[in-house]
């Protein structure tokens, strides 16, 4: 059994392969009054450089992060970090440290998650890179999927997304990396890839034991832009005794934010394709994901908020009395429809009051069959201060006479997302032997 030692190192472990400790990007003035200069950004708050090796391919922690096995089998015992770590709001954390913080301290602005009684054995999600921010302060935002053991939160495994600096190095660009922090106050990350705005990235995490096994002791963690073709991934990571029973299907972290513009313009990100599986690797059908709000408290308030389902989570951070986007009419009766007859077509609007694109994720229908979209004119997306059309039917010759009521919304990037419209209509058969 592990031994939790307060003499145990502290030490950020990094798969960065040929990035010399000098390249690291220090943490800028926007840092906490309690961080002393000299200090690097992690996800798991600020450490000093000389807490930070790399952990080169083919290389694997023994011992509680104690212990470095090389590629060619040698071993080679690690030293003892000398500094103590902080976390994102400044308070110390000190040397020998066995445990992180809770996401209420370490930088999480918000979250959806979801707990079992037994164990999760993976989970997959994907996620489009956003583009830049606007303004460009020294920032460091970053998104990603992930697990944690919410009985004795001590490590989260991740595949991430991140803008800015942090140990990793990184700057002003979208880069990715797997992570695994914080088992024994150590933490360790693959080799850092750089990636577009636009560019899908998937995210994995999976046990790599047999079905049923609820406390795997070694996880893979995939981090991969599937429109490039490249990936990172920390293979056979230690869990070191945890038992990953938290499932994250997205969170937004955020270091040094002091204006709503130092996040990316397009003000939400969507998780999609989520796939949870227990640890039989069963897929779990319907999540109960909930959001959750760490950051509510803390300044700037930039209309944070989400909305979930069982395979998306969007996580919005508009700024405040940021434009919207609307839908018009916000009713829409089709009168009379004959049964006989062809479907009624009724167009509505939507306008896109931001200066900035607007993502169309989804759209969809609520209430009575019958009503569906005969075109739409907005696809995917809609440019800045612009409008298009959208016409939707309601069709009769199915569901026969009498009165038909729906809703259908758009889902897409706004703040106020989703939008709606109120449908209703009647169904009339008026030759002989009709309704």
């Amino acid at each position: 059994m592990r031994t939790k030692s307060t003499l145990s190192m502290v030490l950020l472990l990094v798969a960065l392969f040929g990035m010399p400790l000098g390249a690291q990007v220090l943490a800028g003035p926007h840092r906490p009054a309690g961080v002393p200069d000299g200090y690097v950004i992690t996800p798991f708050g600020y450490f000093h450089p000389t807490c930070v090796l790399k952990v080169a391919q083919g290389e694997t922690l023994l011992a509680d992060g104690r212990i470095i096995q090389r590629a060619d089998g040698t071993l080679e015992n690690l030293p003892e970090c000398k500094y103590a770590h902080y976390a994102a709001s400044g308070e110390i954390v000190a040397a020998g440290a066995t445990q992180v913080e809770s996401p209420t301290v370490n930088g999480w602005v918000e979250s959806a998650s979801v707990t079992t009684s037994t164990s999760y054995g993976e989970i997959v999600a994907t996620w489009t890179v956003p583009p830049a921010p606007t303004s460009v302060v020294g920032q460091t935002v970053f998104f990603f999927p992930g697990m944690e053991d919410s009985n004795d939160v001590v490590s989260i495994i991740q595949p991430v997304l991140q803008f800015g600096p942090s140990a990793a190095g990184g700057g002003n660009y979208w880069a990715i990396a797997s992570w695994n922090c914080c088992p024994s106050g150590t933490a360790d990350y693959s080799t850092v890839v750089n990636v577009n705005a636009g560019d899908t990235i998937q995210g994995t995490v999976k046990s790599t034991c047999s079905a049923g096994t609820e406390s795997c002791a070694t996880w893979d963690i995939t981090t991969a832009d599937e429109t490039s073709g490249k990936s990172t991934t920390l293979t056979n990571s230690p869990s070191e005794g945890q038992t990953f029973n938290w499932a994250f299907g997205g969170v937004l972290e955020a270091y040094n934010i002091a204006q709503c513009s130092d996040y990316p313009p397009n003000a939400s990100i969507t998780f999609q394709n989520i796939a949870l599986y227990n640890d039989s690797f069963t897929l779990i059908s319907n999540p109960a994901w909930s959001m959750t709000y760490w950051a509510t408290s803390e300044t700037p308030q930039c209309d944070y908020s989400g909305q979930v389902s069982a395979t998306k989570v969007t996580l919005y951070y508009g700024a405040v009395g940021s434009p919207t986007a609307s839908l018009s009419p916000s009713s829409l009766n089709f009168g009379q429809v004959p049964t006989n007859g062809p479907p009624k077509v009724e167009g509505v609007t939507l306008t896109n009051n931001n200066t900035v694109t607007l993502t169309i994720s989804e759209t969809t229908f609520t209430g009575d069959g019958g009503f569906g979209i005969n075109h739409n004119y907005c696809g995917s997306s809609l440019g800045a201060l612009s409008s298009c059309t959208i016409d939707l039917q309601l069709d009769t010759s199915s569901g026969g006479c009498g009165k038909y009521t729906g809703t259908f919304y758009v889902y897409d990037s706004a703040t106020n997302s989703p939008q709606s419209v109120a449908l209703t209509g009647v169904g009339v058969n008026h030759i002989a032997g009709g309704c």
